[in-house]
């Protein structure tokens, strides 16, 4: 069946008949070599075979090949756009201070780290991410070890690469002198795919990545990471100041 065939059944066919021509296409695409770096143009929809995207029909989609041995993907920098956050965090560690006066306070080190395109969920990733701000090293990664959720080891092995260059490319003395001074993640891109059902029924899937931020700084953690709530004695004095400062305008 010719390509223009294929993309009318797509447009109008019935759901089944889609289901097959979505994958009797996918497969002459993708799978001859002959046409890998070329574009198909049909029904007035371009297919590139270089980004994985169809534009002008929107009965089918494709993206980027997943390899399912170690549910990861290949190296998706080329065909992904980088955030801003991405470009500019680790950027930090080249900053370079002036030389201190003597007397000055120590200035502590601050080490960036990032882990990319990570399979995973960020609704999930952001609660272990949270957990662990304000606590030690040594507290972060006692506490992740007792997780069994996948995102736990992801952010506690990265946390591991942070200390390791800390030591080595920043001069910091010792790694466990080190606390969690941010920590949050931040969604990097989403892989659409579809999932054949029975009775000629289908579902799209959504395969979520996400980005981890990490930041760890030299010393002792604070003793609060956020401000504490406010006490019954402060609160009423707050009230009396507030109430000092109104504005009394007499109607005449």
């Amino acid at each position: 069946m010719s390509l223009k065939n294929l993309c009318r059944l797509l447009r109008h066919g019935s759901l089944q008949t889609r289901l097959l021509a979505n994958e009797s296409l996918g497969s002459r695409l993708f799978q001859s070599s002959s046409a890998i770096n070329q574009s198909v143009v049909c029904c007035g929809s371009t297919i590139n075979q270089s980004t994985h995207k169809l534009t002008g029909c929107r009965q089918f989609h494709t993206s980027i090949p997943r390899n399912d041995e170690n549910e990861s993907m290949p190296d998706p920098e080329a065909g992904w756009p980088k955030l801003k956050e991405e470009k500019q965090w680790l950027d930090y560690n080249k900053i370079v201070y002036p030389p201190q006066k003597p007397g000055d306070p120590k200035r502590p080190a601050e080490i960036c780290h990032l882990k990319k395109h990570i399979k995973y969920s960020p609704k999930k990733l952001w609660y272990h991410a949270i957990m662990i701000r304000g606590m030690s090293v040594d507290e972060a990664i006692k506490q992740l070890s007792f997780q069994k959720h996948k995102g736990a080891h992801i952010i506690k092995e990265a946390i591991e690469e942070c200390q390791e260059i800390a030591v080595k490319d920043h001069n910091v003395e010792f790694k466990s002198n080190m606390w969690i001074e941010d920590s949050f993640v931040k969604q990097s891109a989403i892989v659409k795919g579809f999932r054949i059902m029975g009775r000629g029924r289908g579902s799209r899937v959504r395969y979520r990545y996400v980005h981890y931020f990490l930041r760890l700084r030299e010393g002792k953690p604070p003793k609060h990471y956020y401000p504490p709530p406010e006490t019954g004695y402060e609160k009423m004095e707050n009230y009396i100041k507030d109430q000092r400062k109104r504005r009394i305008v007499l109607a005449l």
